[in-house]
């Protein structure tokens, strides 16, 4: 199957906007479904997949309501589409009358008072016309400091509030904001498995050729409502359960390899990488060499570091921290690489480095 999987690599690639394909941001963001909405996963990501990023262009997401940041695929934080954002939370997110959220936050170390929620989420709504921080929130209402960021997290799962991102490519200390206000109404109520169905299609676009496990891993919905959700599109499967949008198909019989060398650095829970089953990620990385991306629990769970692709393979796998004003990364290489490939790479990481306005940058080399 190795020619299939080579095959099925460069597809994707393609498909995900990688190798600097997209030229307008916004339309880049819509094209590949979502980013993580965690910074700096999320500029890092679309900085991947856009010929020339912008730092002020990727603040007017946020700013000119281009982009909506939601609860989405496995419960985690996305940053989405404002078009499609109402779509994708309601495939994926239990409707706020479900009573899957009174069982969650009764759960130890995340109990909401029943008798007291109903109120305090009209003063949190009160107070986010404009968008406020968690302190901010916390300051201006009677919640219980140890109370607030789950009343806020709630009110985001349920749809009654929005994440914005702060204004600086590595801070996470987002803010939240009424979505009623933010969006000019209410997330239109959409039949969840209909949603479902849209988002089926969109994936098999982007992410395949898939398998309905794929589909079913990546949204965190049940293998009968995966399958129920694929079988609303015409599709065509290709190898052993992989499946492709049927009107995808030619355009897959026609394809050509990439010939050109690349080079592509992803960051930490990038949209690619935590996109497939365990099983299915061999079209980017071999199966001994997973663990180096996802660990031992994250080869079943998902949580992926940064990765560096060499022809749309990973070579390495890399995280970082701040030191003040350093960037201090830590690069696992598990592919042999040549001199003008490292200088390439460490090339790379000084304009990530750039970007995230460090002022210097020490790259740790492991090698295995």
């Amino acid at each position: 199957m190795t020619d299939t999987i080579n095959r099925f690599r460069y597809w994707s690639y393609k498909r995900q906007l990688l190798g600097k394909r997209g030229t307008d941001l916004n339309q880049v963001l819509k094209d590949i479904i979502g980013v993580y909405s965690s910074h700096p996963s999320a500029p890092l990501s679309l900085r991947a997949r856009i010929r020339t990023f912008s730092e002020q262009a990727f603040y007017n997401l946020d700013k000119n309501k281009l982009a909506y940041r939601v609860p989405a695929m496995r419960l985690s934080a996305y940053m989405l589409s404002s078009e499609n954002a109402n779509l994708v939370f309601a495939a994926t997110i239990p409707s706020a009358s479900d009573p899957v959220w009174e069982k969650r936050y009764s759960q130890k170390g995340r109990v909401i008072p029943k008798e007291k929620y109903n109120d305090w989420k009209k003063q949190v709504l009160k107070l986010t016309a404009n968008p406020l921080t968690a302190k901010e929130i916390k300051i201006t209402s009677d919640i219980p400091d140890e109370k607030i960021k789950m009343v806020l997290n709630r009110m985001a799962f349920e749809g009654s509030l929005l994440r914005v991102g702060a204004k600086s490519l590595r801070s996470n200390i987002i803010s939240y904001v009424s979505t009623k206000v933010w969006a000019k109404s209410d997330f239109i109520q959409v039949d969840n498995q209909k949603a479902l169905g849209w988002l089926a299609g969109e994936y098999l676009r982007v992410f395949g050729p898939v398998r309905i496990k794929d589909f079913q891993w990546w949204t965190g919905v049940t293998a009968s409502r995966a399958k129920a959700a694929v079988s609303t599109q015409k599709i065509t499967e290709i190898d052993d359960g992989y499946l492709l949008l049927s009107k995808d198909i030619n355009k897959f019989d026609k394809f050509k390899l990439q010939t050109k060398d690349s080079l592509d650095i992803l960051p930490q829970w990038d949209s690619y990488t935590m996109g497939y089953a365990p099983d299915g990620r061999e079209r980017f990385v071999s199966k001994d060499m997973q663990e180096k991306i996802y660990g031992s629990l994250g080869a079943t769970t998902g949580n992926a570091l940064g990765i560096v692709l060499v022809n749309g393979m990973a070579y390495a796998s890399w995280s970082s921290q701040f030191k003040g004003t350093k960037m201090m990364v830590k690069l696992n290489m598990f592919e042999k690489t040549s001199g003008k490939l490292n200088t390439e790479i460490t090339n790379q990481f000084n304009e990530i480095a750039e970007l995230l306005k460090a002022k210097s940058i020490v790259i740790e080399k492991n090698k295995n």
